[in-house]
């Protein structure tokens, strides 16, 4: 065996190693015990129901800020930079959230998660395919996708039941102990990213840069209504449930249910995410990817049409979280399909800015329909539900996708 031979095959064994630790960093990045009372936190920090969702709007402003130029870095100078960077970010952003005690202060701290995010995102899943283009084993991306989202959730099962037994009273002291283990975890991906392995088949051509990524990925969307479609579709249907999501715990605590039926709740959902995701190159094969997509998001109607039924009638509690988490189920395990088909209409060169374009759309849907459930709230605690149905029917029927997808990466 030559020393080149040996030297590739010590590269193939130290590259396939990127799934591995992508797993690990998605999942201590997402231990975030402190998200099963984060809106109680914020509402204990001095924060008023309404900035909560303002709140949001700044992490929405930032990633429409940051987004593209953090991509456009990833694409030129580095995946593996991105991405350490992001992680770095996420660390400071983790810590400034202990010393919060106004709207403001945690404003920064917004600021930071979201420069982070901005940074990881459409960087990660770039590299995962990069990674599988330079092994050879492009036809196995769905499978490295469903195992990287099923990463985000695995610690997931247990966090939030961590976090509502430490939380259960909602004290002070209870919250800290809870960003400090969330701080612990944001440092362990950080030293985890510092091993990542940078894929050579990123690497950009000349006359690609003359041409100007920026420019090359903004044509593709423009040029292709199907990218639209896929773009609009995956961020409305995000949002409607993430409006929900903003103020669900103080939803379910004023109607009486504890916290630490929350925290069994999201466990519970968390581990049937991860299941799915873990498995979803086999669930349905001979279905396409939009179908499955357009299925998920008719169950997704059904789930907040049953919940506003339930919540008129004077259902009991455990109906309404269990309605509730079942709709979250349903939006959850879209994302590796959307990944897949977003790197499959995407070159490798401008691969981690164009899903990050998807991402700029998506905030920019973020703030008319935040501020307006932000205003609406004040007058009762269901009427952002009712926005959220209203957006999930957009992403339903006005961006239904196409049962075949034709795939061009030509410009």
């Amino acid at each position: 065996m030559s020393m080149n031979t040996k030297i590739d095959q010590l590269r193939q064994k130290r590259l396939s190693g990127n799934f591995r630790r992508m797993f690990f960093i998605q999942a201590f990045q997402n231990i975030r015990t402190i998200n099963i009372v984060v809106t109680l936190f914020y509402l204990a920090r001095g924060s008023s129901l309404s900035q909560v969702f303002y709140l949001s709007i700044i992490w929405s402003l930032v990633n429409i800020l940051f987004e593209v130029p953090s991509s456009y870095l990833a694409d030129s100078w580095g995946r593996k930079k991105t991405i350490v960077l992001g992680v770095g970010l996420y660390v400071i952003s983790c810590f400034w959230l202990i010393f919060s005690y106004s709207f403001w202060m945690l404003a920064v701290s917004v600021f930071f998660y979201a420069l982070s995010n901005a940074c990881f995102t459409g960087t990660d899943d770039a590299l995962i395919y990069d990674t599988n283009r330079e092994l050879d084993r492009p036809e196995d991306s769905l499978r490295r996708f469903g195992q990287y989202y099923a990463a985000e959730k695995i610690f997931k099962i247990f966090s939030p039941l961590v976090g509502a037994f430490v939380a259960r009273d909602l004290t002070n002291f209870q919250y800290n102990t809870l960003l400090l283990i969330d701080a612990g975890a944001a440092i362990t991906s950080f030293i985890i990213s510092f091993y990542i392995v940078e894929p050579k088949c990123h690497y950009l051509k000349v006359e690609k840069v003359e041409a100007g990524i920026l420019q090359d990925a903004f044509r593709l969307i423009k040029r292709n209504p199907t990218m639209i479609r896929i773009v609009c579709n995956r961020a409305l249907g995000f949002i409607s449930f993430f409006i929900i999501w903003r103020f669900h715990q103080e939803l379910f605590v004023k109607i009486g249910t504890p916290i630490v039926m929350l925290g069994i709740g999201w466990s519970v959902l968390h581990f049937a995410c991860f299941m799915f995701n873990s498995f979803i190159h086999k669930i349905f094969p001979h279905i396409g990817a939009t179908t499955k997509i357009n299925i998920f998001n008719i169950l997704g109607i059904i789930s907040i049409v049953f919940f506003l039924i339930a919540w008129w009638w004077g259902f009991h509690y455990y109906w309404l979280l269990a309605i509730y988490l079942l709709g979250n189920f349903f939006e959850n395990i879209r994302w590796p399909i959307f990944a897949d088909l977003l790197n499959k209409y995407s070159n490798s060169f401008n691969r981690a800015t164009t899903l990050s374009l998807s991402n700029f759309i998506k905030s920019i849907f973020d703030i008319p329909f935040l501020f307006l459930s932000g205003l609406l709230i004040k007058f009762g605690r269901i009427y952002p539900v009712y926005i959220a149905f209203a957006i999930i029917l957009v992403s339903t029927f006005i961006f239904y996708l196409p049962k075949k997808v034709k795939f061009e990466n030509k410009f």
